[in-house]
């Protein structure tokens, strides 16, 4: 009587341990037998990711995705995303890869695996090519632009104390400043910078000095340790043969900066 009881108690918990294990991982080899793989890539993150009059994705991580895919031999299967299911959707095997302009966490290191970076938002102070400024040292008489509260304003204010800051509400605001003449500089996201170009060809906002780099990861599921290693490897051939920093090129309107394994 009791050899069978404990027979289905530990039944009933064996079952509960499966049924509470997480979705296998989609690793290289499962990947390469479907013949397909799974990414998602944001459409709400430009220049990561966006639609296009036509509808159709595009940006960094929509073209990073396709290299992906054409490098694997197999067939793209592309989702469009969120931040906010990026993560749940890995978790629960619909997605084996996300590229979506995503920093590494130790929050989420918990529940994804990360690769090496491939890509990197950078936030800095830009201005015309007429103005040499390379450094936070050469700020002299140029008045900045920069939003009130944010990144770039706490370290330009922490790098350039003496410097000729003036802070508006927002990015859109101190933008505006800039290209009314009311400042010369703008510190700002480097996204930002190349938006503003795209829209008047007239507006220059090239790269003077970078404040902070903040790398962006592809994530996929724990327990794929094949697949992480392949896009190691692909990544760290992209950043060898500056494929990956054309793409940044391309997209964000600044080379990638030397980044750091993870």
């Amino acid at each position: 009587m009791f050899k069978h009881l404990t027979r289905i108690v530990t039944a009933v918990l064996l079952a509960g341990a499966v049924s509470a294990m997480p979705a296998k991982a989609a690793d290289l080899q499962k990947i390469l037998s479907a013949g397909t793989v799974r990414i998602g890539v944001p459409i709400d993150v430009p220049p990561f990711g966006s639609v296009d009059a036509k509808n159709e994705a595009v940006g960094l991580d929509v073209d990073m995705a396709k290299k992906i895919a054409e490098a694997l031999g197999v067939k793209l299967e592309l989702q469009q995303i969120t931040g906010a299911n990026r993560v749940p959707y890995l978790v629960t095997d619909r997605l084996d890869i996300v590229i979506a302009a995503m920093g590494a966490t130790p929050e989420r290191a918990l529940q994804i695996a990360f690769t090496s970076p491939y890509a990197a938002l950078s936030i800095g102070v830009f201005g015309p090519d007429s103005i040499a400024v390379k450094s936070a040292a050469d700020l002299k008489d140029e008045t900045i632009a920069v939003a009130r509260g944010t990144t770039q304003d706490l370290e330009l204010t922490k790098a350039a104390p003496n410097a000729k800051i003036v802070r508006f509400d927002d990015d859109a605001t101190a933008a505006a400043a800039f290209t009314s003449g009311q400042a010369q500089l703008l510190a700002t996201a480097d996204v930002v910078a190349k938006d503003l170009m795209d829209k008047d060809p007239k507006v220059q906002l090239k790269p003077k000095f970078i404040i902070q780099f903040s790398p962006c990861y592809i994530g996929i599921q724990q327990g794929s340790p094949e697949l992480l290693r392949w896009l190691d490897t692909y990544i760290h051939l992209g950043l060898l043969d500056g494929s990956l920093s054309a793409l940044s090129q391309k997209w964000i309107g600044t080379a990638l900066p030397t980044l750091p394994p993870i």
